[in-house]
């Protein structure tokens, strides 16, 4: 099974910015985004709310790496800053990092920054574009398209990856362009020969802008508030289709795990433009899911009965599964995964599901024998046997010794009890080994040892 994934899916925190502190109060952004397709060009006014620590001397964050900063205050003084060239690596490919000297009179506590910065994005092909490829980067602003989220460094970024930011966004693009961010949309006007939009989220995750000339629109009720799905190519019969298995998926989750956030009220699914780029199912956010509409495309080209349930279905498991932390990030991936094959057992067969379960098998036996445990999987984009297909097995495992009931019962119990939280394998670790019983020991195994499965009875 060499399903492609997307670097990273939705949850999980990089180093923070020393100047930063307690994320109980989110870092809260209002900006505003005045973009030109056909320039390739991006011009951001913003203020963003930020905490840092008692006695810090500097902020630092990240920022594309061919943006100027033509302005930065704060708390209304102008600041001195300098930029560093960043460590180019998958997740971020294109980060400069910006260091503020905060002004000596700049009480403790939270700071407002005030900036603003322009440019053109660098030029980086899209992911999976070239073979071989060591950096991509599927962000981009042209007269086809317009997609900007964190991986872009568009827009400032604290360390705070995967923690809870608030966010008021205002987008300007030329009449005649549809645009769908992150969040609910709160406005949208006409002014001077083009459309303006403000967007309102609270709790997300990342900044996600995307937009095109000639987006199609498909509204699909759901049985809490409704399914948005965009494209501009894509056959109406599999837009439909994909509608009522994503109705489908949300109905097994939300009844199996509860009510999740969704910042916006609506699930939207955008069928990006893209030719190439991240994973079948793409990019996920707190109830906004981007998908390469190329990829698809190329799949109904090659088998039009193509259906991207089980990608789908772990993209929207994020939905739920997003608050693993750090090294703990696989705990996210390991969910999301199996909670697709528990998708594909429901909605299509038992059959098709053991073929999932067999696909994960041999990716796993493929593993080399020091290849990392779930217990120390790095949080860098890679180890997908690892953290998608051990982790998902690990869980079947789990699932066949404590019975499904109890299984599925113990999962609503863990995500009802760390959402929202930083979780790592200390706490899943802790949690399951209370539900597991007289098995408990084995999880040990399952956790700390590399390579592939543990040989390990599946039941007394």
């Amino acid at each position: 099974m060499k399903r492609i994934r997307l670097l990273l899916a939705c949850a999980g925190v990089l180093l923070c910015s020393t100047a930063l502190w307690s994320q109980e109060k989110p870092v809260a952004y209002d900006l505003k985004v005045t973009i030109e397709p056909k320039q390739g060009s991006l011009h951001v006014a913003g203020k963003i709310d930020v905490p840092v620590e008692p006695g810090a001397k500097n902020l630092q964050f990240g920022l594309h790496e061919m943006f100027d900063i033509s302005k930065l205050r704060i708390n209304g003084q102008p600041a001195e800053y300098k930029s560093e060239a960043g460590e180019p690596i998958p997740i971020f490919p294109t980060k400069k990092n910006v260091i503020v000297r905060l002004p000596a009179t700049v009480p403790p506590g939270r700071i407002l920054l005030e900036i603003e910065y322009g440019g053109k994005l660098k030029q980086l092909g899209e992911f999976g574009a070239e073979p071989e490829q060591k950096l991509s980067l599927d962000d981009q602003i042209n007269g086809r398209m317009v997609e900007l989220a964190t991986y872009s460094s568009w827009y400032p970024e604290f360390g705070t990856f995967g923690h809870p930011i608030d966010t008021v966004l205002e987008v300007s693009l030329p009449g005649g362009w549809i645009s769908i961010c992150s969040g609910r949309k709160i406005d949208e006007r006409e002014k001077s020969g083009r459309i303006v939009t403000r967007w309102s989220s609270s709790r997300d995750t990342d900044i996600l802008i995307t937009a095109a000339p000639n987006y199609k629109r498909k509204v699909i009720p759901l049985a809490e508030g409704q399914l948005e799905i965009y494209y501009t190519q894509l056959p109406e019969a599999f837009i439909n289709e994909e509608g009522q298995q994503i109705a489908a998926v949300m109905d097994l989750f939300t009844t199996g795990l509860g009510e999740t956030t969704i910042p916006s009220g609506t699930v939207k699914h955008v069928f990006s433009p893209k030719r190439k780029g991240q994973g079948r199912a793409g990019i996920s956010r707190p109830g906004m899911i981007v998908t390469s509409e190329g990829r698809i495309l190329d799949q109904l080209a090659a088998d039009p009965k193509f259906s991207l349930l089980q990608d789908i279905a772990h993209e929207l498991a994020h939905f739920w599964w997003n608050f693993g932390a750090g090294q703990g990030d696989w705990i996210n991936e390991a969910f999301a995964e199996y909670s697709s094959a528990v998708a594909v057992e429901r909605i299509v067969s038992e059959e098709q599901f053991q073929k999932v379960l067999e696909g994960y098998r041999r990716e796993v036996k493929e593993l080399p024998s020091d290849a990392p445990s779930l217990a120390k999987v790095p949080f860098d984009g890679s180890g997908f046997g690892v953290r998608y297909c051990k982790g998902s097995l690990m869980l079947d495992w789990m699932r066949q010794n404590m019975g499904s009931d109890q299984f599925y019962a113990a999962a609503r119990d863990f995500f009802q009890t760390y959402r929202g939280k930083a979780t790592g394998t200390a706490e899943f670790r802790s949690f399951w080994k209370q539900e597991l019983g007289d098995k408990k020991d084995l999880l040990d195994v399952w956790l700390d040892s590399p390579g592939g499965v543990p040989e390990l009875p599946v039941r007394n």
